[in-house]
């Protein structure tokens, strides 16, 4: 997929505070929530939880490279529910271990926001 060099430019400084609020002690969970459009289910203690176990599975982070991008899922009974989602992808090189890091924004009142990040 074609990705505006901009949005993937505002995709990586968006993934560089994620990394920077979870590789700090004891972790920002302000920093890291910043762009998402709802936290309604994940709190700071959730944070904490997932921080302790990335940490645990794949040590510190150390660099990533940028793989390219997908367009996101859409709900076929709710098309208009995540507009212009798209998903960033990474190979992203931690201390223990390589993984996908997936880091998902639609747009949202003119502006693009977080859906999801996950690490696989």
């Amino acid at each position: 997929m074609e990705v505006d060099k901009e949005l993937l430019a505002f995709a990586e400084e968006i993934l560089d505070e994620m990394i920077q609020a979870e590789s700090s002690e004891p972790g920002d969970y302000d920093l890291f929530v910043k762009h998402f459009d709802n936290v309604d289910d994940f709190g700071p203690t959730r944070f904490k939880k997932e921080m302790l176990c990335i940490r645990e599975d794949l040590g510190d982070y150390k660099s990533r490279e940028y793989l390219g991008a997908l367009n996101g899922h859409i709900d076929p009974d709710h098309p208009e529910k995540y507009p212009e989602h798209v998903r960033f992808n990474w190979r992203g090189i931690f201390e223990k271990n390589e993984t996908l890091v997936t880091l998902g924004l639609y747009k949202k009142e003119g502006k693009f926001v977080v859906k999801e990040i996950m690490y696989r």
